[in-house]
């Protein structure tokens, strides 16, 4: 095709994108697009191997190697569920979204209802919903030997792929209904976040409800909607922390960290005083001492044993961990040929930078106390499985974008060819 001649138009009428040359045909895929999925692999490697250490550093002196032993299998498990994801078809998963919803809606339910039996009748009336786990009052896990899952983890998965394929295959004038835009994706979110927040798990229904939202207004849905639905989960938010003494007290105890350092604010203060402590560069790895004071410091404020022995650094390098994971996830959306493709990699960039915003502001005091763990770093086998699954997702759009971008070089390639043979054609039926 000569310099400057028109592009090819499809029988629609509408030009096709020429993102690169015929001459350099990979110049269609920018550096940083190239580097999208081996700089995901890369991120997520060195905060998983950074989480190791940490859940160690945080755990040997009381626990020994049982925690981190643990998590190394936990991660193994999460590496066969990244190579899972990103060979399963794409196409088949979502298909079968809404299947996965209801599974997961079926096991949200199934929890909800032994917890709502535990708190009337104790364990006398949970003996009767078997598989099940309580835990601190909360019966959140299904507990299959010595092995505990967390179905909510994995609900996260479910609604993004769900409203991926929902909204990916939508069109634009429906996608603006109030029925096929809202009412209807969100019958099925809206009662994962309703079983979730039943199982007394206030953290995640605020994660997946902002990915919720998120999602919305990245596919197109109106404002006005959004707006009503943001306003409408703040006023729910609001009743659910009212309703609960303990919710409240912890409200309170976020205001004033000192003077409620002994109760409620008891992981909030002496976290914050392991961040004052570690200062710039930290107090060194293994040689931190406040947080033996830091119950359960391996969960959802690893950060804090980060911020004591690794200090401001460690502190601002998890925070560029989380920056360029997502930012690779936004490359790979970046390239996506398919609509849901692109909607299913910023649903987990969301998820991800929810998710770990939030840890980070409850490790902090920005925010009040609440049960978020850090992605990646974290203890915990259903969040390291749920997330690296998502990230062998994220690779898979990645092979299909590079296949179908080598697809489109050779057609376009194909093209001179063939308009040179037909000009041919036409000039021997002319003679």
């Amino acid at each position: 095709m000569a310099e400057g001649a028109p592009p090819r138009r499809n029988p629609s009428g509408e030009a096709p994108p020429r993102v690169w040359s015929l001459e350099a045909p990979g110049s269609g895929l920018s550096p940083c697009a190239r580097l999208s999925a081996p700089g995901l692999v890369v991120f997520v490697g060195v905060m998983l191997a950074a989480g190791v250490c940490m859940i160690a550093s945080a755990t040997l002196q009381t626990s020994g190697k049982h925690y981190f032993q643990m998590q190394i299998v936990w991660i193994l498990l999460g590496i066969a569920g990244c190579v899972l994801g990103s060979r399963l078809p794409l196409d088949f998963l979502y298909r079968r979204s809404h299947w996965w919803m209801l599974i997961l809606i079926g096991c949200l339910g199934y929890l909800s209802a032994a917890a709502i039996a535990s708190r009337l009748g104790g364990t006398r009336l949970l003996a009767f919903f078997p598989l099940t786990a309580s835990v601190k009052g909360a019966v959140r896990w299904f507990r299959l030997g010595p092995v505990q899952i967390q179905p909510s983890e994995f609900a996260k998965v479910a609604m993004v792929i769900f409203l991926a394929a929902y909204y990916g295959n939508l069109s634009r004038a429906r996608m603006k209904g109030l029925g096929t835009g809202v009412l209807l994706p969100l019958a099925f979110a809206g009662s994962l976040l309703a079983l979730i927040f039943l199982g007394k798990d206030l953290s995640t229904t605020v994660v997946t409800g902002a990915t919720l939202l998120g999602v919305m207004f990245l596919a197109g849905v109106r404002m006005r909607w959004l707006l009503v639905l943001l306003l409408l989960g703040g006023c729910l938010g609001v009743l659910g922390i009212a309703g609960s003494p303990m919710r409240r007290n912890r409200i309170v105890a976020w205001r004033h960290p000192e003077e409620a350092q002994q109760g409620e604010s008891f992981q909030l203060f002496r976290s914050q005083i392991c961040l004052g402590i570690g200062g710039f560069a930290g107090l060194g790895y293994g040689q931190g001492y406040m947080k033996t004071y830091l119950p359960e410091p391996h969960t959802d404020f690893i950060v804090a044993v980060i911020g004591e022995e690794m200090g401001f650094l460690g502190l601002l390098g998890v925070l560029g961990g989380y920056l360029c994971a997502c930012l690779c996830i936004l490359g790979v959306a970046g390239q996506c040929r398919r609509r849901e493709d692109m909607l299913l990699c910023h649903g987990i960039a969301l998820l991800i930078a929810v998710q770990s915003l939030v840890n980070v502001g409850v490790v902090s005091g920005w925010i009040p106390p609440t049960g978020v763990t850090a992605p990646f770093l974290s203890y915990g086998g259903s969040s390291v499985i749920s997330l690296l699954f998502l990230v062998g997702l994220v690779l898979n759009v990645s092979r299909r974008n590079t296949a179908a971008f080598w697809e489109e070089v050779g057609n376009q390639r194909c093209l001179p060819v063939s308009m040179e043979r037909n000009r041919q054609e036409r000039q021997s039926t002319r003679r």
